[in-house]
């Protein structure tokens, strides 16, 4: 007797992706070239050369706009050198999203919750946290330049241009050497270490939100496969909240005088 066709399954659920990891490269004379001039730049203190020009320092109202003008100049610059380092897997790693995409969406804005809680709480516990100079600069910042502006430089080249070096190279490229989470313990201390530089530390919880949010992005990164994208778009969402805070937020706290 003829069976009739069995019907399909229409509740079978589909087989989940596996998660793709995203080839960083190998290490190459651009990089290293690009890892120089950071190093003579942002830690040797080479920026200062700027404010040397003749005529440089005369051309701003105040010195919070001409040490704006260092920063733009300077993170324009390395952008561009960034980009044409690793513009192709940059890019290519959006494809990230592909890969379990409601988790990845919800963790863009869940990542930075959990930094700031994590950081509020590691603080409480270990005493009250201090303002880093860094923080205060951009303080300080917000009164001579406007928001526009400081979100393109801040939110949009700044954290490119860190997530090619602390991530891609640090993680992406070194971990082709080494095992991938001692590559993230090396970038999460030298993320912290970069953002003392010239300042130093007055006290040691000053470090503690930038530990946290360099562990919350090499975390990421490693998880989305090595996607420099993701780790680039939680970094933009924390620093362009950051900045919507000290230009919107605080004018309006009592502790502002107003």
């Amino acid at each position: 007797m003829h069976q009739p066709p069995p019907y399909p399954n229409y509740y079978q659920p589909a087989p989940r992706r596996k998660q793709r990891v995203f080839d960083a490269g190998r290490f190459t004379r651009g990089d290293l070239l690009t890892v120089i001039a950071y190093i003579l730049f942002f830690i040797l203190g080479g920026a200062s050369l700027i404010g040397l020009i003749p005529g440089y320092m005369q051309a701003f109202a105040t010195a919070e706009q001409a040490l704006f003008g260092i920063n733009l100049i300077l993170y324009v610059t390395f952008f561009i050198l960034a980009m044409i380092q690793c513009g192709p897997q940059f890019f290519e790693s959006f494809k990230t999203m592909r890969y379990h995409p409601v988790a990845k969406w919800l963790m863009l804005p869940g990542g930075w919750f959990l930094t700031i809680m994590s950081t509020g709480l590691i603080s409480a516990l270990l005493g009250q946290l201090q303002t880093s100079e860094n923080q205060q600069a951009l303080e300080g910042m917000s009164h001579a330049v406007p928001l526009p502006v400081m979100l393109v430089v801040t939110a949009l080249f700044g954290p490119f241009v860190e997530e090619y070096f602390f991530r891609h190279l640090l993680i992406g490229k070194l971990s082709r050497k080494l095992n991938v989470w001692v590559c993230a313990a090396i970038s999460v201390v030298l993320f912290m270490s970069i953002h003392f530089v010239g300042a130093g530390v007055g006290n040691w919880t000053e470090v503690v939100p930038y530990v946290m949010l360099g562990i919350m992005m090499s975390v990421a990164y490693i998880l989305s496969g090595k996607s420099m994208a993701y780790s680039y778009m939680l970094h933009v969402i924390n620093n362009t909240v950051a900045l919507l805070m000290v230009y919107l937020v605080y004018p309006l706290l009592p502790s502002q005088g107003i």
